[in-house]
C-alpha cells in the first residue's frame, strides 16, 4: 500500500498490508496491560538504610538516586530478574519513574536481543508506572527494534506509536531510523516520500538522513539519483562528511565507474573532506576489480604518503587481485613490503599466494612461503593447508601432501 501524503500529514507511516501477519501489532496500545512485578517480589537487594542515606531534593524523596543507580547498574549487567525487584519496590513505595530509568533498560534489551521485551515494557510506561513517554524513549526502543534487523517491525511499531493516540512527535532521529528500515527492506521510494515530508514535520534532514538514502540508491543501482542527492544536500546547506562520499565512491566503484571515482575524490577534497582508509580501500578494490593493478598500487604508494595506514582489507585486495592475473610473485613482493612496514599477512592472504604460486608452476617458491609464514608464528587454518595439498596434488607430490 503506497504511502500517500495525507498519511504522511498524519505522521503516520502505514506500510502493513496484511496485518494478520504480525500477531503483534499494536497489542500494548489497545489495552492496558495485566503484567505486573508481583513474579519478582522478594526482600530488598540491598539494605533499607542504604536507601535512607540520600538527602531529599525538590519532588524527589531520600533514597530516589540510589534507586537510579541500582537501575542502571543491573540494566549494564542484564540482570533483568533484579532490576524488576528494584521497580516493583519504587512501585510500593509510590517512588518517581523517570524515562532515563527506561531508556537505560530499553538499551539492555537490545543488548540482549530482547526488541519485543523493549516494546513491551514502553507500552507499559505510563499506565502502570506512571511515567510520561517523549521522542527519546521512543526512539530508543525504535532503534533495538532496528539493530535486530526487525525492519517491518520498526514500521509497525513506528505506525503504532506516532499515528496513534500519543503525543509523541517523531524528531530527525525517528526520521532516519525510518528511513534506514525502509531502504534495508528495498522501499526507497517509501523512504524517499518520507525523507520529502520531513521539512512540513519541522525536521530539516542531516547528513546522516542523506547518506542513508544514498546508501539505498545505491543499492539498488541508482546512482546517478544518488550524486544528484549530493549536490541537493549542499544546496540546503547540509555539508557532507567523507561517509557521505564514500557511500558514493563504493556505489561508483561497483559499477566499474572509475572515471566519476577521480572527480569525486576531488570534489572531496575541494570540500575539505580527507580521504581515509575506507575511501583508499574501496578504490583500490575498484581498480582491481577493472584489473588495473598498477594503478592500484599506485594508490597504496600515495596512501601511505597521505599519512593513511593500510590495513589487512588493503593487502588482501591488492595480493587477491595480483593472484588473479596471475601475478603472484608481485604480491609475495608485496607482501614483504608489508611485513617491512611492521604488517604482518594473515592465513587468507597466505592461502591465496601459495595457491596462486602452485597454479603459475612455481611450487618451489609456495613450499618456501609456507614454511615462512610457519616460522613467522601465522598459525595456518584449513583454508592453507587446502592450498598447500591441492598444489602438491598437482605437482605429484603425494608423500609430501
Amino acid at each position: 500500500m503506497p504511502i500517500t501524503k495525507s498519511s504522511l500529514n498524519l505522521k503516520k507511516i502505514s506500510l502493513i498490508r496484511n496485518p494478520c501477519e504480525f500477531p503483534y501489532f499494536c497489542w500494548f496500545f489497545s489495552i492496558r496491560s495485566k503484567t505486573t512485578l508481583t513474579q519478582y517480589e522478594s526482600d530488598a537487594p540491598i539494605p533499607d538504610q542504604i536507601f535512607k542515606s540520600a538527602a531529599q531534593m525538590g519532588s524527589y524523596k531520600s533514597g530516589d538516586s540510589t534507586f537510579y543507580s541500582l537501575i542502571e547498574n543491573y540494566a549494564n549487567s542484564c540482570d533483568f530478574r533484579t532490576l524488576f525487584q528494584v521497580f516493583d519496590r519504587m512501585k510500593r513505595e509510590r517512588r518517581v519513574f523517570i524515562e532515563k530509568n527506561f531508556i537505560v533498560v530499553f538499551r539492555a534489551y537490545g543488548k540482549a536481543h530482547l526488541p519485543e521485551k523493549a516494546i513491551e515494557l514502553f507500552g507499559r510506561m505510563v499506565d502502570e508506572f506512571q511515567c510520561r513517554r517523549t521522542v527519546r524513549s521512543f526512539n530508543s526502543v525504535l532503534n533495538v527494534v532496528i539493530q535486530e534487523g526487525l525492519f517491518y517491525r520498526a514500521l509497525e511499531f513506528y505506525d503504532c506509536v506516532v499515528g496513534g493516540k500519543t503525543s509523541i512527535s517523531p524528531n530527525v532521529l525517528s526520521f532516519n531510523l525510518i528511513v534506514k528500515a525502509m531502504c534495508k527492506l528495498g522501499l526507497v521510494d517509501r523512504a524517499i516520500e518520507v525523507f520529502r515530508e520531513m521539512p512540513a514535520q519541522k525536521c530539516e534532514p542531516d547528513v546522516f538522513t542523506y547518506c542513508t538514502l544514498m546508501d539505498g540508491l545505491c543499492k539498488e543501482d541508482r546512482i546517478d539519483e544518488a550524486v544528484l542527492l549530493l549536490d541537493e544536500m549542499q544546496i540546503e546547506g547540509c555539508f557532507p562528511s567523507s561517509v557521505t562520499f564514500n557511500v558514493l565512491i563504493n556505489g561508483l566503484c561497483k559499477k566499474g565507474d572509475m572515471a566519476r571515482v577521480t572527480k569525486l575524490v576531488d570534489n572531496m577534497f575541494l570540500k575539505g573532506c580527507v580521504p581515509n582508509e575506507v575511501t583508499y580501500n574501496t578504490i583500490i578494490n575498484g581498480l582491481c576489480l577493472k584489473g588495473k593493478l598498477d594503478k592500484a598500487i599506485s594508490l597504496l604508494e600515495r596512501m601511505v604518503a597521505s599519512k593513511c595506514v593500510p590495513n589487512d582489507v588493503t593487502y588482501g585486495t591488492l595480493i587477491n587481485g595480483l593472484v588473479k592475473q596471475g601475478r603472484s610473485v608481485d604480491g609475495v613482493c608485496l607482501l614483504s613490503s608489508l611485513e617491512e612496514r611492521g604488517h604482518h599477512g594473515n592465513e587468507y592472504v597466505y592461502s591465496a599466494l601459495v595457491s596462486g604460486l602452485f597454479k603459475e608452476g612455481k611450487s618451489e617458491e609456495a613450499m618456501g612461503l609456507w614454511k615462512k609464514m610457519v616460522e613467522k608464528g601465522c598459525q595456518p587454518n584449513v583454508v592453507v593447508y587446502s592450498a598447500l595439498t591441492d598444489g602438491l596434488f598437482r605437482e605429484g607430490k603425494l608423500d609430501e601432501a
